[in-house]
């Protein structure tokens, strides 16, 4: 199974990164999240997730994370909380942004 989510305006305070990364990441990088069940269960030293960012012209370049899962449990139950705190504290801008056709 794989979990994707494009990203969008990328910006840099590493100032060791060259400008040729720093284009690639412009042409496009998005994060995804991988879930391989099957090296999981057969090899103990293997984590179930891991931690994709893809990044260039047709996102040909990877880094790859493993991640483990109570983490990444604990990061998704954070951010679907901190989602829904905003859409119920913004619901009314929220709204107004959508009509005019703003950024979300």
């Amino acid at each position: 199974m794989k979990i994707i989510l494009p990203l969008i305006s990328p910006s840099f305070d590493d100032n060791r990164l060259s400008k040729k990364v720093q284009e690639d990441f412009d042409k496009g990088c998005q994060i995804y999240i991988y879930k391989d069940e099957q090296s999981w269960e057969i090899d103990e030293e293997s984590h179930a997730f891991s931690l994709w960012i893809e990044y260039g012209k047709d996102k040909q370049k990877t880094l790859m994370f493993c991640a483990d899962l109570n983490d990444l449990e604990m990061f998704a139950n954070s951010l679907l909380k901190s989602i829904e705190m905003l859409r119920r504290d913004y619901s009314e801008v929220l709204k107004e942004k959508i009509k005019s056709g703003a950024l979300l």
